[in-house]
């Protein structure tokens, strides 16, 4: 009870005046949308409605193509579904991605696509099974999948649904549910490689899992910038629960579940041993107005926003409520922060079951029962009819060693900002920020980063940003 009034207390922490923060709507008309992913060095959104159908979008939410349809393969009963998408990091050269979901028999699979001739659309056929878990009850499958830093597939399951983990499993290191799992699947065929460097590899506990003791973790990331990972654990009864494993863990940790609730015993009840076990950094209580019970995690926002910059983002899907915190090693969670009556729309959100990141690290809000897509945008992007940058396209392009990049912004929007990106979406260059435009401006990039090095030849992406519209071209330097 004392841990859940200091929780509401933190909620009633001002925002600064300069959080000028908003959303816009940017698709709509979804089934239930789940998951939003950009591919590595992509401008472009691929959303997972848990119905079974991804599909592509451009930055400016226009639809471009179905990328697959596995609707006749899937469970879509309690909380099953197509529930994760990830893509490698070498995704431009395999033209790889993988999929997670509950099939007909009602277990979890991993699955391997390939793309067709047309990047946008998987070719069905590709299919080769990665991974594929019995789950015996219809709730707590888990399912996210994302690739972490060292481009290995990181899998999250939970314990197998039913109440209070009847089974144990997230304590039995015999299974892998309730665990988050850890495997090398750069192979050409199906199946997977255990690394060498996981934690359990040669002792009684199963090679794969990373860490142990999660209930159901839904949805969990990596820091694009740090490279921690934070993990949101769904709760049984009182407490919702973030975990944070720094940067260069080894794995192996034990986040509690069943022996703990967050940081409360639950089986048993009192007197649970601890010893050995990693607490959440951050928890908060079931109940209030509107009614919390269920965490959804998000992301670092590593986006354009300086003032969002750093912050950890996460819902709750029952009251619909977005807050963020910011946790720092050696320090914990701290300035735990609501975004709620910033960014809702009119009417608010229905209920959120999943946020999504972009290539430049913007952030987006997924309204599972509404059906649509928010981006956070600062507040003037709100404005209506406000005027719509426009991007040329670099010429020469290709180029060796320099290019010119025209663009037209809107005189009494604000001030502008373009600035080129990698394909793994680091900033490299800005080429012009703060200042207002006058009609149509011509910039050239070198060929150099911020620092006068010469970049190496490949593919770029330029960017340009007012008033939070967004346009964003491709570019290649040549050797």
């Amino acid at each position: 009870m004392i841990r859940s009034v200091f929780f509401l207390l933190s909620l009633l922490v001002a925002l600064p005046a300069a959080a000028q923060v908003a959303s816009e709507r940017l698709i709509t008309g979804l089934d239930r949308p789940l998951r939003l992913v950009a591919p590595p060095g992509s401008p472009r959104l691929f959303v997972v409605e848990r119905s079974g159908t991804i599909l592509v979008y451009n930055q400016d939410g226009t639809f471009r193509d179905l990328c697959l349809d596995i609707g006749s393969l899937i469970s879509l009963d309690s909380e099953r579904g197509l529930l994760g998408l990830a893509f490698p990091p070498d995704h431009a050269t395999t033209r790889r991605f993988y999929v997670s979901y509950t099939d007909l028999g009602g277990d979890s699979r991993v699955v391997r696509y390939t793309m067709g001739a047309d990047p946008d659309r998987a070719d069905p056929a590709s299919a080769q099974l990665i991974l594929q878990v019995s789950q015996p009850q219809a709730n707590h499958n888990g399912g996210h999948i994302e690739f972490g830093p060292d481009g290995l597939l990181y899998i999250g399951f939970g314990d197998g649904g039913g109440s209070g983990d009847p089974q144990n499993n997230a304590q039995n290191d015999q299974v892998l549910l309730g665990k988050l799992l850890r495997l090398d699947v750069s192979g050409a065929g199906p199946g997977y490689a255990i690394p060498a460097s996981n934690p359990f590899v040669g002792l009684p506990p199963r090679d794969e899992i990373w860490a142990k003791g999660l209930r159901n973790p839904w949805c969990w990331s990596f820091d694009r910038e740090t490279g921690d990972l934070y993990i949101a654990d769904v709760g049984q009864s009182e407490l919702e629960e973030i975990n944070v494993q720094p940067a260069g863990s080894d794995g192996g940790e034990n986040y509690g579940w069943r022996l703990m609730e967050g940081t409360a015993c639950f089986n048993p009840s009192t007197n649970c041993p601890q010893t050995g076990l990693t607490l959440p950094v951050h928890e908060y209580g079931h109940g209030g107005s509107p009614f919390r019970c269920s965490i959804t995690g998000g992301y670092v926002y590593r986006g354009s926003m300086t003032q969002l910059r750093g912050r950890y983002f996460f819902a709750d899907f029952c009251s619909a409520q977005v807050w963020s915190m910011t946790w720092t090693p050696g320090q914990g969670a701290t300035d735990v922060r609501e975004w709620t009556d910033l960014i809702a729309p009119a009417g608010g959100f229905q209920s959120i079951a999943g946020f999504g990141q972009d290539g430049f690290g913007e952030l987006y809000v997924l309204d599972y029962d509404g059906g649509d897509v928010y981006r956070l945008v600062p507040t003037v992007a709100a404005v209506p009819g406000l005027f719509a940058p426009q991007l040329g396209q670099n010429v020469p392009n290709p180029f060796n060693p320099s290019t010119d990049i025209t663009f037209t912004a809107d005189p009494a929007g604000g001030s502008v900002r373009l600035a080129v990106y990698d394909v793994a979406g680091r900033l490299v260059r800005v080429l012009a920020d703060g200042a207002d435009p006058e009609g149509t401006r011509t910039v050239t990039w070198d060929g150099t980063d911020a620092q006068g090095r010469t970049v190496a030849a490949g593919v770029y992406h330029y960017r340009l940003e007012q008033g939070g519209r967004i346009a964003t071209r491709k570019m290649v330097l040549l050797e």
